[in-house]
Formats: C-alpha cells, structure tokens, sequence
C-alpha cells in the first residue's frame, strides 16, 4: 500500500526552522491541505507558505505570487 502521507517535515526541514509551533503547524496544516486538494507543493510554494506564515509577505502577495506561477496573472 502506498503512504499516504505528505511528511511535510521530512521533506522540507529548513522550512521549519526557526518557526514557534504554532506557526510551524500552520504550515503543515497550509501544505497538507493544499495536497489532499491535489496540489503537489513545489519548492516555490513551500517558500511562500513559510514567508506567510512568519508574516514576511502579505495574503495579496501570497496570492499574487500563486496565481503568477499558475498562469493566471
């Protein structure tokens, strides 16, 4: 049987360094939700989930910067 799981942290370490663990489960959270919607993160991606939770970037450019690497803008 195939696993299931995204191992978000297993993939990503360096992601989760330096995050509280509040933070660090929201990105988690962010990454496997995405996932189980059919997105497969990219590195691009964990790193704006990761500037948006430490609050580096805003939702519009979170948004923004989504929507560019998906053709739409």
């Amino acid at each position: 049987m195939e696993d299931q799981r995204l191992r978000a942290r297993e993939r990503w370490p360096e992601a989760f360094e330096g995050l509280s663990a509040l933070q660090a489960h929201a990105l988690e959270q962010a990454l496997v939700s995405s996932w189980h919607e059919g997105v497969e993160p990219t590195v691009d991606l964990v790193r704006d989930v990761v500037a948006r939770v430490r609050s580096e970037i805003s939702f519009d450019e979170f948004k923004h910067r989504v929507l560019r690497r998906g053709g739409i803008r």
